[in-house]
C-alpha cells in the first residue's frame, strides 16, 4: 500500500473519517532528522507487507497542527490510531519496536497466515515467553534502555562517570 503524506488536519481527519476501523500508522518526522531518515526504509518496506493498514507520514515543521493534536515531542514518533482513537506509540528509531507494535495491533498479520508455530497434541509445551527472554537478556535491555526519556539517558551516563571517577581516583 502507497503512503500517504499528510500536510493538515483536514487531509488526515478525512483520511481517518474513510476508514474508521481500519489501523492507520503516523510516521511524524522531519527532514533534518538523521533517524527519521534511517527507518524510512523500514516504514516503507512495512507499508508493503501490510495492506490492510493506512501508513501515514507527516512532516512536523510542515504539520504542525497534526504534531500538536498528537502532542509528538521527538522525531521520529509513529501513532497507531484504531479510526480516530490512538492505541499506540514507539518514540525513536527503533525497527524492532516499531514491527512488534504493528504486529500487535494489525488485523492481518504479513504472510496472511497464522504467528507463531502451533502445537500437536502430545508435544512438550513451548518455553514460557519469560524463558526465552531470560536467555535474551542483552537485546531486551537494550531495547529498554533506548526508549528511556533522554534526559533519563542523561541521568544514567552522569552517574556511571561519576563512579567510574570514584573508583579510579
Amino acid at each position: 500500500m502507497s503512503i500517504t503524506h499528510i500536510t493538515s488536519l483536514s487531509q488526515l481527519d478525512g483520511v481517518l473519517s474513510k476508514s474508521s476501523g481500519k489501523l492507520s500508522v503516523i510516521d511524524f518526522h522531519a527532514e533534518w532528522c538523521g533517524p527519521c531518515h534511517m527507518i524510512a526504509p523500514t516504514f516503507e518496506a512495512l507499508s508493503k507487507q501490510y495492506k490492510n493498514v493506512n501508513f501515514l507520514k507527516c512532516d512536523v515543521d510542515a504539520a504542525k497542527d497534526v504534531a500538536s493534536r498528537y502532542r509528538v515531542t521527538a522525531m521520529p514518533t509513529f501513532v497507531f490510531l484504531k479510526g480516530s482513537t490512538k492505541v499506540d506509540q514507539v518514540r525513536g528509531a527503533n525497527p524492532g519496536a516499531l514491527q512488534e507494535t504493528l504486529r500487535r495491533h494489525a488485523s492481518d498479520s504479513p504472510s496472511g497466515a497464522f504467528s507463531g508455530k502451533g502445537q500437536r497434541l502430545g508435544d512438550a509445551p513451548s518455553p514460557a515467553p519469560s524463558t526465552v527472554e531470560a536467555q535474551t537478556d542483552a537485546p531486551a535491555i537494550f531495547n529498554a534502555f533506548t526508549q528511556l526519556d533522554p534526559k533519563v539517558k542523561v541521568l544514567i551516563y552522569l552517574a556511571a562517570g561519576y563512579l567510574f571517577f570514584m573508583y579510579f581516583s
